[in-house]
C-alpha cells in the first residue's frame, strides 16, 4: 500500500518552495526583470532529476518564452549549488527547467465559454 505523501512529493513540493526563494532573491541577472512563477516540480523516484514548470507574467526587454528558458537552464548549476547549502539531501537532483503555459490555454478556453453564454443568452432573448 503507497503512502498518501511519498517523500518524492515532500521534496518536490520543498524544491517548489526553495527554488521559487532563490529564483527571486539570489538570481542577480538583469534580464529576469520579469516574474517567474514556479507551477509543479516533478522529481524522478530516483531523486536524481527535477522537472521544473515555470509561467512568466510578463516578458520584458524583447526577451521569448525560449530565451528565458534557456538563461533558466544555464543558471540552474548555480541554483542546484544554492539548495545544496539549503536542504539536507544526500542527492540534490539535476534541474530542467520547462514553460507550463496550462495559466494561457486556461484563460483562452474561459474567455471562449463566457463568449458562448453570452451569445446563448442573446439567443434565448431574441
Amino acid at each position: 500500500m503507497e503512502k498518501s505523501f511519498s517523500r518524492s512529493s515532500k521534496i518536490s513540493q520543498e524544491l517548489q518552495k526553495k527554488i521559487a526563494i532563490i529564483i527571486q532573491h539570489f538570481l542577480k541577472d538583469p534580464r529576469f526583470k520579469t516574474l517567474i512563477t514556479i507551477s509543479e516540480v516533478i522529481v524522478s523516484k530516483d531523486l536524481s532529476y527535477a522537472q521544473v514548470f515555470v509561467s512568466f507574467l510578463e516578458i520584458h526587454n524583447n526577451l521569448s518564452v525560449e530565451k528565458l528558458l534557456n538563461l533558466l537552464n544555464k543558471a540552474s548549476g548555480y541554483i542546484r549549488k544554492l539548495l545544496c547549502k539549503q536542504l539536507k539531501l544526500r542527492i540534490i537532483p539535476n534541474i530542467v527547467f520547462y514553460h507550463d503555459d496550462s495559466f494561457i490555454k486556461g484563460s483562452r478556453i474561459s474567455l471562449l465559454l463566457n463568449k458562448l453564454t453570452e451569445k446563448k443568452i442573446l439567443f434565448n432573448k431574441g
